[in-house]
């Protein structure tokens, strides 16, 4: 029997010419990483945009309420979240985070379309236009 050692780490184990190799590493799960970096990316753009907008039109936003642009903007924010973990199985199956990353890259503009058609329905029907 033979122990594959990487940084003090077994990485595989190999006995009668059969190998079995495991999961066990020091760098960790980088494709489960990107999806957490991607969901926190999409995440916190739209809080610091609708933070931003709340504190810098605060009067307005108190007159008026918060704009209605941040509706569509925050159901695009959780396509974009939610996301990320399909393209997370991408990037385990091929390709690693690069993977993850230009799967979840690939999947934006269709969150985006479903988005405005949705929201173009949504006006359409709405009695206010």
């Amino acid at each position: 029997m033979s122990v594959t050692v990487w940084r003090h780490y077994a990485t595989a184990v190999s006995r009668g010419g059969l190998t079995q190799e495991t999961n066990d590493n020091p760098v960790g799960d980088p494709d489960t990483a990107s999806a957490l970096a991607l969901e926190s990316l999409a995440c916190g753009t739209y809080l610091l945009g609708a933070g931003g907008c709340a504190l810098l039109g605060a009067r307005r936003a108190a007159e008026r309420g918060l704009p209605a642009s941040l509706v569509p903007l925050g159901k695009a924010t959780v396509g974009a979240a939610l996301a990320a973990w399909p393209a997370c199985l991408v990037g385990v199956g091929w390709g690693g985070p690069v993977g993850v990353v230009a799967a979840w890259l690939v999947m934006l503009p269709v969150i985006g379309w479903i988005v405005v058609v949705r929201q173009r329905h949504v006006r359409r029907r709405s009695p206010h236009g």
